[in-house]
This record gives structure tokens, C-alpha cells and sequence, in this order.
């Protein structure tokens, strides 16, 4: 079993390189194909939309066929259709190839989480599923700081074939984890089990503040990134490579929190660390309206993933319990909301940098983060079952 979990953090790792692969060069798109840079960030839209529209049907697919399964279907896909992006002759090309892309990451994150909650009890799930997603979040760190750097010595092709060449990579470290794993099959896959699966989840009351506070931290927080570079460009900030530290460094707050994260919880519990992660990430989303030098900016991002990810690691530890005999169809659902909220965030930003302006968009979004942090701890660590546990 170690050495399954370790191919799918590696999986997991491998697979988070090409979310955030677009972002530092979104200029470099725009001065290649002649396309205004804020219509090229919303290739994040395109990426997350199809990840989220998928879900309803690979979550019950995932638990009839087996979590493995799914993974390295979701793989394989990912590396060749960012490879054709890689060489697209147009725009039109590398939007398909993201759409693909989108897709496929959709049957890799939520059939990995479900399979780490299927390898632990409870006690110990909440930080076996913030290893795995520090696993993740590393490679965002890589797809942003080392695909700015590759971005700045070759292309922004360069940096996609590198990351199609890191997804085969996966793919053959997933041959060697998964080759003891027995999938354990569920009921044949149809739409009446689909069916029966959400009602389940959604018979827990509990799931709808779930549901609700993904889809509004994806928004709030992951909507802004593909921005960022934009945001220094317009600073005078041209180099891709610092785009992708000041994004990374949203990575590297979320995985120093992996590191602490026992730590964490023994002091402030999980309905604590809720909304103290709420508080922070919007203190920070209202500093990066200062539009400070990146240093100053790496800083702010790198506080407000520690904030976020202490919010976000609450929630997949209640999503986690919502159906424990569908757990990743609920897995699903969490990142099908979790990625609805990534798809609208940008075109959120992009009309409220628009017409509202940065300062006050970006203080609207800090107000959402603290209403879903301080709902999330309301109603999904009450105060009574918190100090029972």
C-alpha cells in the first residue's frame, strides 16, 4: 500500500504541473497568436470547465471500475493532449488541447483523493489527504515557477512539452504503484447508479455547505491566478519567470502547511483552523490590492495559500464523510464544484477588474473567502461536535 500511495502522490505531483502550466505565460500566448492577454487567461476557464462537467459521470464510473483505474486512463490522455497543444498551429488548437487536458485531470485529483480516504480511517485521513495534496501542490509550484523559467530560456511550447514529457513520466510510475492494487468493482456502471449515488450524497445536509464553500473558495482564490501575470506585465514586470514564483508561492504556503498541519490541528481543531485560514486569506487577498513589487507579492501569496489550504483541507475532510460507500463519487462532486468555482473565477475577475476596478474586485473576493470560511466552520465543525472530538 506505501508504495501505491506514493505512485499516486507522484501521479498526483505529475498531474497539478499542467494546471497551472498556462498562467506564467499568458503574455507570451497573447504576443504569439495576436489574441489580447486577459481573453487568453480565460484558457484557465477552458481547462476547468470540462474537469468540473465530467465529474458527475466519472465519480460513480470511479467507483464501479476501480480509483486505479481511472488515474491512468486520466494520465495517459493528459501528457498527448498537451503534447498537441505543445505544437497547436493556432489558438483554436491549444484551446481544444486544454479542453482534452481539463477532462482528463478530471478522472486523475478526485479518483486519487478517494483512494487515499479509502486507505485510512478517519484519525488519520485528514493528514494523509494533506500529504497527498502537498504532493500536489508541489507540482503546481513546479508547472508556475520552473514553466516560467523553461518559458523564458526556449517558448511557451517548451514549458508544454516538458510537462507532457513529466505526464508520461507519471504514467509509468503509476505502472509500477498500481500493479498489486486490486480495484474493487462496484455495481455496473449505468445512470439509474449514478443517480442513486448522488442522492445519497446529497440526503447529508451537510453536503450542500460543502459543495457551496468549494465552488466559492475556486472562485475567489484560484480565479485570480491566471492574472497574475497579466497584473505584472501591466506593473512592468515582462519576465515569465517571476509570474510563475509569485504563483509557486501560493504552492509553497500550501505545502508548508502539510508539514504542520498535526501541529495546527491539535491547537486550533478543524472548525479552528477554518477560520483562521479564512481570516488570513482574505487579509491577504485585501494586501495584494496594494499592487506591491513581486517580492512584496510573492510574500502576500505565499500566506494566503497557508490560509487557503487551511480551509481547503477542512473541507475535503468533511466532503470525505459525507457517503463513506460513495466516497469517490463525493470526491467527485468536491472537485466538480471545487473546479465550477475555477471556471467562473476568472471570468469574475475579468469583469470586475473591468468595471469595478483591482482594488475593489479584490476586496469583494477577500468578503467571500471569510463568509465561506466562517459558514464552513458554522455548519460543518459545529462548535458542540468539535470540542467532542
Amino acid at each position: 500500500m506505501n508504495r501505491a500511495l506514493f505512485a499516486v502522490s507522484f501521479i498526483g505531483f505529475a498531474t497539478s504541473l499542467f494546471v497551472r502550466v498556462i498562467d506564467p505565460v499568458v503574455p507570451q500566448i497573447s504576443a504569439d497568436f495576436g489574441i489580447p492577454a486577459a481573453d487568453v487567461a480565460l484558457l484557465a476557464t477552458a481547462f476547468a470547465l470540462p474537469f468540473a462537467f465530467v465529474q458527475p459521470l466519472l465519480g460513480p464510473l470511479g467507483d464501479s471500475v476501480g480509483k486505479t483505474k481511472m488515474i491512468m486512463f486520466g494520465i495517459s490522455l493528459l501528457a498527448i493532449s498537451t503534447l498537441v497543444g505543445a505544437f497547436a498551429p493556432n489558438f483554436t488548437v491549444l484551446l481544444v488541447s486544454r479542453i482534452i487536458a481539463g477532462a482528463a485531470t478530471g478522472a486523475i485529483f478526485p479518483a486519487g483523493l478517494a483512494f487515499v480516504a479509502d486507505s485510512a480511517d478517519v484519525e488519520k485521513r485528514q493528514v494523509l489527504l494533506a500529504r497527498y495534496v502537498t504532493a500536489a501542490l508541489t507540482g503546481n509550484l513546479g508547472g508556475a515557477w520552473i514553466g516560467g523559467i523553461i518559458a523564458d530560456l526556449t517558448n511557451w511550447r517548451g514549458v508544454l512539452i516538458t510537462a507532457s514529457c513529466c505526464g508520461a513520466g507519471a504514467f509509468l510510475v503509476g505502472l509500477w504503484g498500481f500493479r498489486h492494487i486490486k480495484n474493487n468493482h462496484g455495481p455496473r456502471f449505468d445512470l439509474a447508479f449514478a443517480a442513486s449515488t448522488y442522492r445519497r450524497i446529497f440526503s447529508n445536509p451537510r453536503a450542500k455547505f460543502c459543495f457551496l464553500g468549494v465552488l466559492l473558495e475556486g472562485t475567489a482564490i484560484h480565479g485570480l491566478m491566471p492574472f497574475i501575470a497579466v497584473l505584472l506585465h501591466q506593473s512592468g514586470e515582462a519576465r515569465a519567470s517571476i509570474a510563475g514564483f509569485v504563483i509557486a508561492a501560493f504552492a509553497i504556503g500550501g505545502a508548508a502547511l502539510g508539514l504542520f498541519i498535526s501541529g495546527i490541528l491539535r491547537r486550533l481543531g478543524s472548525r479552528g483552523m477554518m477560520i483562521v485560514g479564512a481570516l488570513l486569506t482574505a487579509c491577504m487577498l485585501c494586501a495584494a490590492a496594494l499592487r506591491l513589487e513581486w517580492q512584496y507579492e510573492s510574500v502576500i501569496f505565499f500566506f494566503m495559500g497557508i490560509g487557503f489550504y487551511m480551509m481547503h483541507n477542512c473541507f475535503q475532510l468533511a466532503v470525505s464523510e459525507i457517503a463513506p460507500v460513495s466516497r469517490g463519487s463525493a470526491m467527485s462532486l468536491h472537485a466538480c464544484f471545487f473546479f465550477i468555482g475555477q471556471a467562473t473565477g476568472p471570468l469574475f475577475y475579468y469583469w470586475g477588474f473591468a468595471h469595478l476596478g483591482i482594488v475593489a474586485t479584490l476586496f469583494v473576493a477577500a468578503a467571500t473567502i471569510l463568509f465561506t470560511g466562517v459558514m464552513g466552520a458554522q455548519t460543518l465543525f459545529p462548535r458542540t461536535k468539535s470540542a467532542s472530538s
